[in-house]
């Protein structure tokens, strides 16, 4: 793209000069205005273009419905909850056929005795209980797991969505600066032309806007980035079109304490649960461990059916004698022990690692908080003051352009300081909310 730069030819007549001097005038109260309503005016020719708004609540109950991480987690989930009544049931049941003094040929096999025995395992009373337990607990963790799973996701979708809706405040910043810089074009040009300012005036602004359409080209390369990504946590079609976001998490509604915080996630978080339910199962493994050294049976019926028509009953009982138990149960009474104490210890050191974790975050969302409600209240008042009066003292030509196009930076690059805040307060939140294992902030 080429920007050609006014050039005077010849002296403007004098009768012209009180036409032109109305265009300046013109000109610079058009610019007063317009960087409150330009980005107000883009945003609405975007939401023309799209037809809709991006929601972010739409967005959270599509990736819990169509994540494949969560539907994979899911799955596990049920897997090992359908491992609970198998773990609790008795082995299945033996049946045995036996003929005894069959003459050859084989055709009267029938004909010596018969037997028909059916045989049970049980195992000692409580065995099952506890096999049963620990595949219970087993699948606690695993649903814990699939609750950590979620919240990661949903913090990813959450910082997706944010780093959108920076990138389209940026694209809005940028297209009222060019819009801007346009009209200081035109002003510059209306005072080269009254013999009021220099070329290299008009030169700098088109400087100016030839790097904010540069920056223009480098927003849409990162906003099409994080428009794939969205895309990709909601298993999406690669080119599904991502609309212009709005929404944004108010650093004025955050009002939580730390403490109240750090409850919640010692109560709520999904790690502890799972290690919780860990410590569970190898707590009932080392009863189930400690049961080993008594032995099971095996309970047997047996019918007899003779050549003469009689017919016999036999009964039996057999147990296994675990003779060589400081080979076998008593190294698995260890080791039950110490995955017990193991547990233990992983479950103390997440509470404490929860409480570190939440702390630091909490700590990151006041400062994000903090920033946002000083550029809000201070700096961007200030910056724009600053611009007013650049631009009146730049008609009066009190100051240069270079002076006025610094203020204009400064004011742009505030109000881009301001939305980037706001999105890292939003995704600082996310990351708060994962830590401490809930949703803070309820979407309508």
């Amino acid at each position: 793209m080429q920007f050609k730069i006014f050039k005077i030819e010849e002296e403007i007549p004098l009768r012209n000069r009180f036409l032109l001097t109305v265009l300046l005038i013109t000109a610079t109260l058009t610019a007063a205005f317009s960087s409150g309503e330009v980005a107000a005016q883009t945003q609405s020719e975007a939401t023309a273009v799209n037809g809709n708004f991006l929601r972010l609540r739409d967005l959270l109950r599509e990736a819990r419905e169509r994540n494949p991480e969560i539907l994979a987690a899911e799955k596990r989930r049920r897997a090992a909850q359908a491992r609970i009544k198998p773990a609790g049931t008795y082995a299945d049941p033996q049946i045995a056929f036996q003929t005894m003094y069959a003459p050859y040929p084989l055709t009267n096999a029938f004909n010596g005795e018969r037997i028909f025995t059916i045989s049970q395992m049980f195992e000692f009373p409580g065995k099952l209980g506890l096999m049963s337990g620990m595949a219970r607990k087993e699948a606690e963790a695993v649903g814990a797991d699939v609750e950590t799973i979620r919240l990661r996701v949903l913090r990813d979708v959450k910082a997706t969505y944010f780093m959108l809706y920076r990138v389209d405040r940026e694209l809005e910043i940028n297209a009222a600066n060019r819009r801007l810089i346009k009209q200081f074009i035109e002003i510059a040009n209306v005072k080269y032309a009254t013999g009021m300012g220099l070329q290299p005036d008009i030169i700098k602004a088109q400087v100016e806007f030839s790097m904010l359409v540069n920056d223009s080209l480098m927003l849409a390369q990162e906003r099409g980035s994080a428009a794939a990504m969205l895309n990709s946590l909601l298993n999406r079609p690669r080119e599904t079109p991502v609309p212009l976001t709005t929404e944004f998490f108010d650093p004025q509604q955050f009002k939580f304490s730390l403490d109240s915080l750090a409850q919640v996630a010692y109560a709520q978080r999904p790690e502890i649960r799972n290690m919780q339910s860990m410590a569970e199962m190898y707590q009932l493994s080392t009863r189930l461990a400690r049961k080993e050294y008594i032995p099971n049976f095996m309970l047997s019926f047996s019918t007899r059916r003779m050549p003469d028509k009689m017919n016999n009953w036999d009964g039996m009982i057999s147990l296994n004698l675990p003779i060589y138990f400081w080979r076998k149960q008593t190294p698995r009474v260890q080791e039950a022990e110490a995955n017990y104490g193991m547990a233990n210890a992983n479950l103390q050191a997440m509470r404490n690692m929860v409480r570190f974790e939440v702390e630091s975050a909490f700590l990151k969302v006041e400062q994000a908080a903090r920033s946002v409600r000083i550029f809000e209240n201070t700096i961007i008042p200030l910056a724009e003051q600053s611009l007013l009066a650049s631009r009146a003292a730049y008609e009066t030509n009190k100051v240069d352009f270079l002076m006025l196009l610094d203020s204009q930076r400064v004011l742009r690059d505030m109000r881009l300081a301001y939305y980037q805040g706001l999105a890292e307060f939003g995704t600082r939140l996310a990351e708060l909310e994962r830590v401490v294992g809930v949703e803070l902030v309820k979407l309508d």
